[in-house]
């Protein structure tokens, strides 16, 4: 079964993909797929300013993207929901995938299919948008 392409759906994901469209904010999300990082430690594997990361980091928690913890003095970010995960990886085959553009988006297009199906059978019935 397909999954439904209504409004809703449509602007959820054009705002999770406009927060991500800018190359740092890709950054913070790589170094954050498998771990847990200080502001500080954003800082260190993305190369700039804390002011300038602060600024990326509270736009994507804004909009769901990341989670945020507190810990004396320090905030910790992490992904808050794997989709973004996959989203960022499919990208990633699509672009830079060393097998070529046409076998690249073969392999995105079916990942893509298996994705969206699992997208449905965990809303559909749930009353989530």
């Amino acid at each position: 079964m397909a999954c439904e392409i209504d409004e809703g759906n449509i602007e959820k994901v054009a705002r999770c993909m406009k927060a991500l469209a800018h190359p740092l904010r890709l950054k913070v999300i790589v170094a954050l797929r498998d771990r847990e990082l200080s502001v500080q430690e954003l800082v260190d594997a993305v190369g700039t300013t804390q002011s300038n990361v602060s600024q990326h980091l509270t736009i994507m928690r804004d909009k769901n993207i990341l989670d945020s913890r507190r810990e004396a003095n320090q905030v910790f970010y992490r992904v808050g929901d794997c989709k973004v995960l996959d989203l960022v990886a499919l990208t990633r085959s699509i672009f830079c995938d060393s097998r070529g553009g046409a076998t690249a988006a073969a392999a995105a297009l079916a990942q893509a299919a298996a994705l969206a199906g699992e997208f449905e059978e965990e809303t559909v019935g749930t009353g989530r948008e």
